[in-house]
């Protein structure tokens, strides 16, 4: 359950009884649970997820009769009293959680600000995320949990159709935790409703990097393959016209060139050499993009060059790229590139290990 917590979103609320107080660094030591107590956390678990809630807070309740100071069974027990609809004691109970340090206090605070934000209140939310960074910031334990704070902050602020707060904040969730794929594919889904369309396919890549076979993942491989389709060619004068959009962002960095070397990418490597099938195609096309972005130095200083370029160029250094390619494929419904990874399964498996333990420089 307590993995549940990172990306969660919290529905079916209908009232908030008290106001959660502002947050101040936490000054108590939580104490983890013994043998037996770590039992009993399992144990109450299992009956929530049973929906047997009063159980289950019977079984935390026996946990901090004999340690207080146990934030894990006090978090699970704020969770329990949340999902059996006794919100005050819920949110009595987070509000204690936080004055703990510990691996639970990001987890608090997120159920509380999820908590304000269903209740149609996201400034408080807000305020609530807000505190939690400014507690989080430098508690190196929390660096990667800090990323979920940053996560659900940025779905606030894309309830509020705030979505250059919302980007900002997807950004943080990155950077903070780079193998988290819930900001990856949120940025990615932001970037190219914001027409910045070379930043969305590299988040949208990092997300196919992490996460296969979903709904998600579907929605990434159409904003990553879109830009890369051929241009079609005049019928009459064997000429090709592309589309570029001279008003398109450049805040996020200018990717003017870009917008030129994309719809001609597919339809360049074509002509260079008609014996390759069409996945070998794309999948050059791939490794010529990641070349032209690793050798762009105005992007270095950029959210882009700091985070998804050095991602995709080690992976090509590595020799990823080609599998990389052909998972977009496979992910797409190609069954060429299907097969092609199962005869080298063993290789793939290997991309999908690295990518997920892969950390930018810092």
């Amino acid at each position: 359950m307590k993995n549940q917590l990172f990306g969660l979103l919290l529905v079916g609320l209908l009232w908030l009884p008290v106001v959660a107080q502002k947050a101040e660094k936490p000054k108590l030591a939580a104490a983890e649970p013994t043998a037996a107590q770590k039992t009993l956390i399992q144990e109450g678990i299992a009956l929530h997820d049973s929906r047997k809630y009063d159980q289950a807070i019977e079984k935390y309740q026996t946990v901090l009769d004999e340690n207080p100071d146990c934030t894990r069974a006090m978090y699970e027990m704020a969770l329990s009293y949340h999902s059996k609809g006794d919100l005050e004691k819920s949110i009595e109970i987070a509000s204690k959680g936080i004055k703990y340090t510990g691996p639970e206090l990001p987890m608090f605070y997120i159920l509380i600000g999820n908590t304000w934000d269903e209740q149609g209140n996201p400034q408080k939310s807000l305020e609530i995320y807000q505190d939690a960074i400014k507690v989080l910031k430098d508690d190196k334990e929390n660096t990667r949990a800090l990323g979920s704070v940053y996560y659900n902050m940025g779905v606030t602020y894309v309830g509020l159709k705030q979505y250059k707060e919302a980007r900002e904040a997807m950004k943080k969730a990155v950077e903070s935790n780079f193998g988290y794929g819930s900001p990856n594919f949120v940025l990615g889904v932001l970037f190219e409703g914001g027409e910045y369309k070379v930043p969305a396919m590299l988040a949208a890549a990092r997300l196919i990097s992490l996460e296969l076979n979903t709904a998600r993942t579907k929605r990434s491989v159409g904003i990553f393959l879109k830009p890369l389709q051929s241009a079609k060619k005049d019928e009459k004068t064997n000429s090709i016209n592309i589309y570029i959009n001279m008003n398109a962002p450049k805040d996020e960095g200018d990717y003017s060139v870009y917008e030129l070397l994309l719809g001609t990418l597919m339809t360049v490597k074509a002509d260079q050499d008609d014996k390759k099938t069409e996945e070998e195609i794309f999948a050059s096309a791939v490794e010529t993009l990641i070349g032209i972005l690793a050798d762009d130095k105005k992007l270095k200083s950029t959210f882009v060059g700091r985070n998804y370029v050095p991602f995709m160029t080690e992976m090509k250094r590595l020799g990823y790229a080609k599998i990389f390619a052909y998972l977009v494929l496979q992910q797409n419904g190609n069954e060429t590139a299907e097969k092609w990874l199962t005869d080298n399964a063993k290789k793939t498996l290997e991309f999908l290990e690295w990518a997920k333990t892969y950390s930018p420089p810092k």
